[in-house]
């Protein structure tokens, strides 16, 4: 039932151009909107407390999570979670915006746009205690850097109570379950991050984070309700299509690309996925995937995690 409703909206498009940026030659997929986007998040949607309560639901959210390569959750964590979290969430941002910053700094390391205490991906992954890294323009003038989002890397570490919160609403042990029925692999909890996102205009194009089997849970602490707040946006069933991939693989090396950028999506079709506070959202990372450019002045704060084998 789930196959035929996905299938009954047009894919793919010949349209190009959902987004815009500056890449020679990129081909960019047309987002849905309307009905036709409302009819394929509903194919992919699935309410968390009957993949609880239910065999039949868990199974059919794995299969289309493994077809589909994303899927959204509604009501993964409730409204008492989402306001504790967000709650410690100002203080943190009212901390990170002053200029006293002695208490973050016995609890984290701080990269803040004047001062850089940690460089790169790997040493903000495996450092000893919780990371704010606020994400700034890169040197070379480059797009893409997501400039103005703070990401905090091992969010948990930063207090007990914000600890208790995130693992409650990150719901590992089903969602491992979960992957470990659509992937056939045991997967492990990798990192957690908190993106709190401020205006954030200059993001990535569609990507892929490699080609390893990797996926991401994102639990919305606030409502995107709009291409607006900057809503996650991807590219149906991109994570198994091979041809895709050497197709883009093929042109960014001729055009002095990234291996992982989707820069040839033209005739595709990618949906916003748009959700309330508390709905998580899980993907797979080999997917084709962007996060849309924020209007100047929405907000958005998601806590993701990342499973890998």
């Amino acid at each position: 039932m789930h196959e035929t409703r996905l299938a009954a909206v047009p894919f793919p498009f010949t349209s190009t151009s959902a987004l815009t940026g500056p890449s020679v030659g990129t081909a960019r997929p047309l987002l849905l909107d309307g009905a036709e986007l409302d009819r394929v998040v509903e194919a992919i949607s699935f309410q968390f407390s009957d993949l609880q309560s239910s065999q039949s639901c868990f199974w059919k959210a794995a299969w289309m999570l493994r077809r589909y390569g994303i899927i959204r959750l509604r009501g993964a964590a409730g409204p008492d979670q989402i306001h504790a979290i967000n709650a410690e969430v100002s203080q943190l941002l009212e901390e990170i915006e002053s200029t006293d910053h002695s208490r973050l700094e016995s609890l984290a390391y701080l990269n803040l746009p004047e001062r850089r205490v940690l460089k790169g991906y790997n040493q903000f992954r495996d450092a000893d205690r919780a990371v704010i890294n606020y994400r700034v323009k890169r040197p070379d003038g480059r797009s893409g850097s997501d400039a103005g989002m703070i990401d905090i890397f091992h969010p948990e570490r930063l207090s007990e109570t914000l600890g208790q919160q995130i693992h409650g609403c990150l719901q590992e042990s089903l969602i491992q379950r979960l992957l470990l029925a659509s992937s056939l692999n045991r997967l492990r909890v990798k990192c957690r991050n908190l993106y709190l996102n401020q205006g954030v205009q200059d993001t990535r194009s569609y990507h892929c984070d490699g080609r390893s089997l990797k996926f991401k849970s994102f639990v919305y602490l606030s409502d995107v309700q709009s291409l607006a707040d900057g809503p996650y946006c991807f590219v149906p069933s991109s994570h198994r299509r091979r041809r895709l991939w050497w197709r883009n693989a093929r042109f960014n090396k001729n055009h002095g690309l990234g291996p992982f950028e989707f820069s040839q999506l033209n005739g595709q079709s990618a949906i916003p996925l748009l959700a309330k506070a508390g709905d998580m959202v899980l993907s797979s990372q080999r997917g084709a995937h962007c996060g849309h450019p924020q209007h100047p002045d929405a907000k958005r704060a998601v806590v993701v995690n990342m499973y890998q084998r």
